[in-house]
């Protein structure tokens, strides 16, 4: 037997090497998943960027409904980590310092409320009280009032913890600090409209995005009220992961850019975060709680033994879900219009099977991979280097519960595409696909 997956494996490997990029499983993932995902929005789109050229570029539909990767949708906690590109820019411009108080700005603050720092507030840590957006519709929603009158009402509310003692996720700290940054600038606009002018100054037109923009209201929801489309929030990503640059111009330095990528929560206890509702959508999520925040986003896949981050994200409640793969000089944006609790697992199906398209191409180490496994006669036959695996369908349902055997009868299943994730000695994850014909 060993002698067989031995000149398997070197035919495996062969064809490894003429491979080009091939993302039909890509497409395999979106197209069935979506009569699951699609939404208020009929379809579901995606777009991938590597070195800089754009790798991937589709959009699905369910019948009668046209969806592209142009299509402007609402993209709630997306809208952080672009929010965090007016923090950054006056950061940049040297108006503040992420160490700033909001006693600064607003002179009745008092104990700890007017200690709360700006790098608090936009990283979950200001110890205001969060439970995602869940219990914030009368006054981050709430369009009959300012954003002046909103942040005055969250800061009438005790805090859950001080300042620094917890990491909570929601959108009341940004809210703050969105109102402070207002009065930092000295813009001589109304509230509200100030925070509009500075994303229109910090954002939107230094890279050149024309429909990405908060959506109307004298109370813009900092955290969660903008819409764009995957095309242009590629383009935010591009400048991100060019340390600052776009169109060979600095927008935000390179220092501030490795600054806004840190963890920002200092150990602090985690009393809410969306990652937990996550691992159960999908056991293969493997964070444990370890999940967290940067400035305005998620630090959600890091090497602990460095500290270093391998995969920054800002998931939003509606399903849309900018990444970038720091790893791979890789940015994504999967859109679409649904609910996050529907598209998490096939947003986490999808970035697997990305990542073994391209590391099947782009890196010789990686091909390695496929000597992980060799499938026939209705049984898959592991190699020693892999201790456990689970078995996944493009929806992100497990069909197989994680086991460790060295061979695998598949007759049970019915025929179609799954996704195979085995965990080597090494407890690296290795994603491959499985394609069952009885």
């Amino acid at each position: 037997m060993k002698v067989l997956y031995a000149v398997l494996c070197v035919c495996l490997n062969a064809h490894m090497y003429s491979q080009t990029y091939d993302f039909s499983l890509v497409d395999k993932i979106l197209q069935d998943s979506l009569q699951n995902i699609a939404g208020y929005g009929g379809g579901c789109g995606l777009v991938l960027m590597k070195d800089g050229k754009e790798i991937y570029s589709k959009s699905f539909s369910l019948p009668g409904k046209s969806y592209t990767v142009n299509k402007f949708v609402p993209i709630a906690s997306s809208s952080k980590w672009l929010a965090c590109g007016v923090v950054m820019g006056l950061l940049q411009d040297g108006i503040w310092t992420l160490e700033d108080s909001a006693g600064k700005y607003l002179p009745n603050l008092d104990g700890d409320k007017a200690r709360m720092t700006i790098r608090q507030l936009f990283s979950m840590t200001s110890g205001i009280k969060e439970d995602g957006n869940g219990v914030e519709d009368s006054i981050l929603r709430n369009n009959d009032i300012t954003l002046d009158s909103a942040v005055k009402q969250i800061l009438a509310l005790p805090l859950a913890t001080k300042p620094g003692g917890s990491m909570a996720y929601g959108g009341r700290g940004m809210h703050i600090a969105g109102r402070c940054a207002e009065i930092a600038s000295g813009i001589p606009l109304e509230t509200g409209q100030a925070w509009n002018s500075l994303f229109s100054k910090y954002v939107s037109t230094p890279l050149g995005l024309k429909v990405t923009q908060y959506l109307p209201g004298k109370n813009p929801g900092i955290a969660g009220s903008v819409a764009s489309n995957a095309k242009e929030y590629s383009v935010y990503l591009q400048m991100i992961i060019n340390n600052g640059k776009h169109a060979d111009k600095q927008i935000i330095s390179k220092e501030i850019i490795s600054e806004m990528k840190k963890d920002q929560t200092f150990g602090a206890p985690i009393l809410y975060s969306p990652f937990v509702l996550w691992k159960i959508l999908n056991p293969s999520l493997d964070l444990d709680g370890k999940a967290r925040y940067a400035l305005g986003h998620w630090r959600e896949n890091v090497d602990y033994s460095n500290d270093e981050v391998l995969e920054s994200s800002s998931l939003g409640a509606f399903g849309f879900a900018p990444w970038i793969d720091w790893k791979r000089n890789l940015t994504g944006v999967f859109s679409v219009w649904s609910e996050g609790r529907v598209t998490v697992p096939t947003y986490i199906t999808l970035k697997k099977a990305i990542r073994n398209s391209i590391d099947g191409i782009s890196s010789i180490q990686n091909d390695s991979e496929s000597t992980m496994m060799v499938q026939m006669n209705n049984t898959v036959i592991f190699s020693e280097k892999v201790q456990s695996f689970t078995v996944y369908s493009l929806s992100g349902t497990v069909v197989q519960p994680s086991q460790s055997i060295e061979e695998w009868d598949y007759t049970g299943l019915s025929n179609g595409l799954y996704m195979i994730d085995m965990i080597s000695k090494d407890q690296q994850h290795h994603i491959q696909k499985l394609t069952i014909i009885h």
